[in-house]
């Protein structure tokens, strides 16, 4: 589907959304939250999708987005882990009941009604933007400590080596499932990379080994089957902590400066560790086999720190200038999810939409810190490619970057997060 206008793009971006509204009681806990899409993927509620709702709600109404963060909250762990998925939705048929059953037994998480496993950690966001549409100190007294707590459970449970960089244990957690970032780890040769029957049942293999080891994330992340410090990750971290710190200091002035301690802990240390003047450009590492090593792949991840209010100039300027060259990251439609320089960039009609597709959440992340950065001129050139691929192609899950073509699922609900920042831009 193509659009006349921008505004007839943000009318469908709603329209999306609406038509994936979820309601209900279930578990003797009401629901309402919006799924990702009417296709492919269940209806289920899952972290960074929703957060990505919640941000676009929250500016035509901003009630949908509040009871979307209420509902996922309901399955906040006593020590602040928040779920990946919560599976609000139903599987129909004896069948299915029966063949789930059987599988649960073999890959099942340790609960019925969520995953052990997390998602990327962008919720500050999401409380941000309920913050702006209704400058509710009391939303904030409810929101703030529980995403802080959150970002406490990260802390304390996934930096075991204690260098400032946070650990995935699966793919999932990144929402970067097939990222060429990862082929190194799941030990993906040359050969079978970018093959979507060569990574997929490695990711179901992971389940089989965390569920042996009772979903213990200490002794998960001792296995390292999957212990990756994915820049992005991290980026999206560190910078989480500076948007906590704001809003906290619009109601507790204690809390926004522990906010801020982090913010800068987090940001300095993945300066040090992850910049490569040798590559000029962040990188990402991964323990295995007892030692720590680097992957080199350079992925929408190695822009993250564009984020970071401590970024040294000339930093900055590096990434800024990756960002702009069209033999990497600057091509007709933005951003892609591999620099077109990788030997594993492939925007086509496949499956693994993380080996060369444009896709939103690099576009949003990448853009947030060229706003912070005071590089308007460069978002502006950005989201203008940005909305003309929509305009053209209709709304979509994933696009490759070279013809704008739509791909994935139509109307997926995080696509819809553009509406974000041309309220912004």
């Amino acid at each position: 589907m193509t659009y006349p206008t921008t505004d007839a793009m943000v009318d469908a971006c709603y329209a999306y959304l609406k038509s994936h509204e979820c309601t209900g009681e279930k578990w003797g806990k009401k629901f309402h939250f919006y799924y990702p899409a009417n296709t492919k993927y269940g209806h289920h509620q899952w972290l960074w999708d929703s957060a990505f709702h919640m941000i676009t709600w929250s500016y035509k109404d901003v009630d949908n987005a509040i009871a979307d963060l209420r509902t996922m909250l309901q399955f906040q762990q006593p020590n602040g882990f928040i779920p990946e998925m919560i599976f609000w939705g139903s599987e129909e048929g004896k069948v299915k009941n029966f063949l789930a059953k059987m599988v649960d037994k073999v890959l099942g998480y340790s609960h019925e009604e969520f995953t052990d496993l997390t998602q990327m950690p962008m919720l500050p966001y999401s409380v941000r933007a309920i913050w702006n549409a209704t400058k509710d100190t009391e939303l904030l007294q409810e929101f703030v400590p529980k995403i802080v707590a959150y970002f406490d459970w990260w802390e304390n449970t996934r930096d075991p080596d204690g260098d400032g960089l946070v650990s995935i244990i699966h793919p999932w957690e990144s929402g970067l499932d097939a990222s060429p970032l990862y082929d190194p780890v799941l030990r993906i040769s040359d050969k079978n990379q970018g093959k979507f029957w060569k990574h997929y049942p490695k990711f179901l293999l992971l389940k089989k080994a965390y569920r042996k080891a009772h979903w213990n994330t200490a002794k998960i992340l001792a296995l390292e089957k999957f212990n990756v410090e994915d820049i992005g990750v991290c980026s999206v971290y560190a910078d989480g902590w500076g948007v906590l710190a704001k809003l906290a200091g619009e109601f507790d002035q204690f809390l926004a400066a522990r906010c801020r301690d982090k913010q800068s802990f987090y940001e300095k240390a993945i300066i040090y560790k992850c910049w490569n003047p040798r590559l000029n450009r962040f990188i990402s590492f991964f323990h295995q086999d007892g030692e720590e090593r680097i992957s080199y792949a350079e992925t929408a991840q190695s822009l993250f720190p564009l984020m970071f209010d401590s970024l040294p100039k000339e930093i900055l300027e590096s990434l800024v200038a990756h960002l702009t060259n069209p033999e990497k990251f600057w091509l007709p439609y933005p951003i892609p999810s591999v620099a077109k320089s990788e030997p594993s960039f492939n925007p086509n009609r496949n499956r693994l939409l993380w080996r060369g597709t444009t896709w939103c959440p690099p576009n949003f992340f990448v853009m947030e810190g060229l706003l912070k950065h005071d590089k308007k001129d460069i978002a502006k050139q950005l989201l203008d490619r940005w909305i003309d691929m929509y305009l053209k192609n209709g709304i979509w899950e994933y696009y490759n970057p070279l013809t704008g073509e739509g791909l994935g699922e139509e109307g997926i609900g995080m696509s819809t997060v553009i509406v974000d920042m041309i309220k912004r831009v």
